[in-house]
This record gives structure tokens, sequence and C-alpha cells, in this order.
């Protein structure tokens, strides 16, 4: 599998880019599963009006060109995988802008979490990160044995280490924290039970990750926005600050975690068509008690 995809780093990017496009459609056209979810989150998220263009206007033709465009875009999630992994040139093919931000706070020693979410290279992120400071970042490991085997063996790099979703994981992106370095996650990653809470996502209750405010709540580390969009010759970084309008410190975690996901909203909306949306974002995970009514309201 380690040399497969090493074999696949060696296409041009371009083909690698046709091939996902070709994979994308492919999944959609055999799985009816796969496009009940991705129209359920696409049309919620047009309800809610996060998609709407220039002063709240819904442009039909528009929406209907994007969600083609997420559709193939899709299965370039895959196709580039081994060219992140693999192939060291990639990252030269990446331009970056607001890392300044991020590196005026790592220097006065108050640490970074970086929120990414599932759109265009999320995978590209950290590595490209992994340049400039070491970066810790939170993964659930894979079900597949031999997946697994593969994203430890090619995720971590020099500078770039892994914590798994755990109670290990978490004691080791704290200890980042707090020895100022960087660590990163996905916000709209469905948490296990326990480690998350119920909050509106495009105006229906999603199981919602608490970790990245308990953080910030607990180590005063700002939060920062990294969005990974696909250009014609590669990839664009763009670092954000969150500022939310409050002290995250003086709020509860249920008003910070709705304020993140509204965020997560308006970082989608800026490349909806790079979004992966067919990612079952609103499953109630084993032990979870269903979202509230009133929360779905």
């Amino acid at each position: 599998m380690i040399a497969l995809f090493k074999i696949l780093a060696c296409l041009p990017l371009g083909l690698a880019r046709l091939l996902g496009l070709m994979l994308g459609w492919m999944i959609w056209a055999l799985s009816a599963r796969y496009r009940a979810m991705m129209n359920r989150a696409w049309n919620l998220a047009i309800q809610s009006g996060a998609l709407a263009s220039g002063a709240g206007r819904t442009d039909s033709a528009r929406l209907r060109f994007l969600k083609r465009q997420a559709i193939g875009q899709a299965g370039l999630i895959a196709t580039e995988l081994p060219k992140i992994w693999c192939d060291d040139h990639t990252m030269g093919r990446a331009s970056v802008g607001g890392l300044q931000e991020v590196l005026k706070a790592l220097d006065a020693g108050r640490g970074a979490i970086l929120l990414t979410p599932h759109l265009g290279a999320f995978e590209l992120s950290p590595r490209v990160f992994s340049q400039y400071r070491p970066i810790t970042v939170l993964y659930r490991p894979a079900r597949q044995k031999r997946f697994r085997q593969l994203m430890e063996a090619l995720r971590p790099r020099a500078n770039l280490l892994t914590a798994p979703a755990d109670a290990s994981g978490v004691r080791a992106l704290l200890r980042a924290l707090r020895q100022g370095q960087a660590i990163g996650m996905l916000p709209d990653q469905v948490p296990a039970q326990g480690e998350g809470l119920w909050a509106p996502f495009f105006g229906q209750p999603a199981y919602t990750m608490v970790l990245p405010i308990r953080l910030a709540q607990s180590t005063n580390a700002p939060i920062f926005w990294v969005l990974t969009v696909r250009t014609k010759t590669g990839w664009h970084l763009e670092f954000e600050p969150w500022n939310p309008g409050f002290s995250i410190r003086d709020v509860s975690v249920e008003q910070a975690v709705a304020a993140m996901n509204a965020a997560l909203e308006q970082q989608i909306a800026r490349a909806p068509d790079q979004y992966l949306w067919a990612y079952n974002r609103y499953k109630v995970p084993r032990g979870v008690a269903p979202a509230p009514e009133a929360l779905g309201r």
C-alpha cells in the first residue's frame, strides 16, 4: 500500500485531479446513500441562507454549478493524498497568506489552535505549516488496518506530530500548547460520546466537538481558521484569526461551540465547491442521546 502511494505520487497534479473528478462522479453515481447524505447537507446549507450570494440573494444557476463542482472535487481528496503525503515538491505549489499572525502568537509563547474544515486539501495544511513551526494534529485512527498503518507511516514528518483522539492525544495537545506550539484539528469531525455537545450547524443540530473550546479556555491560546483551497496550479493556504466578539473564557462552552459552528459555516461559504458535503456530519454517535427538539427549531 505504501509502495502504491509512492507510485501514485509521481503522477502529474493535473492527471491526479482529473482522476479525482472521475472518482467523485463515479461514487456519486454508484452510491444512493452517498447522494442522500450530500443532498441533505447541501440543501440544509441553502435553506439556512449560508450559501446566498451578495445581499442575501440566492442564484439557482450558481448553486447548481457549485454543487456539480463539489461532486467532482470530493474525489480529489483521495487522488491528491499520495502527492500530499509522499511528494515533498507538492508543498512548493502552495502559497500562504495570514501566517504572520499565527507566528506572532507562537513567538509570544501563547500557542495556537488551528481549525481546518473538511474543505479542499485539508491534509496539506499541517504539512505546509510544519515548514515554519512544529505542530501536533489530532486524528481519529482509521478502522481499516491497512489504511491505519498507511496513515501512521506517511502522515508524520519532521515538525509534524499526530495525536490520537483519546485521552493520551488530548494530553499531547495540551502539552504542545503549554510549550507555546501549534495544534490542529478538524472542528466538523463528529466526536465520540462524551466529547461533544449538540449545536446548530446550517440550521440543523450536529454533535460538535468541544475540545478546541476547552483547550482555548484552559490555556488562553488563540484560535485560527485555516483554509487550503485548490488553485489552478496548486493550493493556497489562508490563516485567519477567529474573533467571535467575546472572550471565550467569559462564556459557556455551549455558547462558544455554537459560535464556532457559525464561524465554520462562514469559512465553508468561501469555497463551498470544495467542501466534503457527503461527510456524515449529522449522525448520532453511539451512546449519545438525540438532539433536544428545541435545538432544531
